[in-house]
């Protein structure tokens, strides 16, 4: 959850304690580069490529909890993303 190639997952105005866990995709994607995903304190699954070095990285955005995202992994095969929510 901290180091170099996670720098640019953290929102902006938040003390860094807000991503709760991150996964790493365990193949390449076709195009060539890695994914990550994080959850939040805000009930969003995110979605970056791996790795993510620039501020704030470009990424996308899911919905789906109604509270805090405690833990987020890659299926084996990195079909799928199983995402907790603490309040589900």
């Amino acid at each position: 959850m901290l180091g170099w190639p996670v720098q640019g997952i953290f929102p902006p105005n938040t003390d860094g304690t807000d991503i709760n866990y991150v996964d790493r995709s365990n193949r390449p994607h076709p195009d060539g580069y890695n994914l990550l995903v994080s959850g939040d304190d805000f009930g969003k699954v995110n979605l970056y490529r791996y790795p993510a070095l620039i501020k704030h990285s470009p990424h996308n955005i899911y919905k789906g909890h109604s509270s805090h995202v405690p833990c987020v992994k890659f299926s084996h095969d990195d079909h799928y993303v199983y995402s907790v929510g603490g309040e589900d």
